[in-house]
């Protein structure tokens, strides 16, 4: 009887880009949740636009990554269509934010 080891597959690309995009998930809303327990219940209106960013990153890494590779479903028309939703969550992500989140912290 052969001692088999068990074979290490690392995780794919998209499956790391997901873990990472969970990550940021997981760190905005624990600033959050400690933002309204450290200030009594004080709310962080009109930010939610930031939670567009995580998401728009991770999808943006993976179709240039698959550009690159030549593995896109959809084609390069596809994958520019997608780069600019992509850019569009980020850029009005930012936008409508970042704003809100400066006057939430600083009133």
């Amino acid at each position: 009887m052969e001692n088999q080891e068990p074979s290490y597959t690392p995780a794919s690309f998209e499956k790391r880009t997901a873990a990472w995009m969970g990550i940021a998930y997981v760190l905005m809303l624990l600033f959050v949740l400690n933002f309204m327990l450290f200030t009594g219940g004080r709310q962080l209106p009109g930010t939610f636009p930031l939670f567009l960013l995580p998401v728009s990153v991770a999808l943006a890494v993976v179709l240039i990554h698959r550009l690159r590779t030549k593995t896109i479903p959809g084609g390069i028309a596809g994958a520019v269509l997608g780069l600019i939703a992509c850019a569009a969550g980020i850029f009005f992500g930012l936008a409508l934010g970042v704003p809100a989140l400066l006057a939430a912290l600083g009133g």
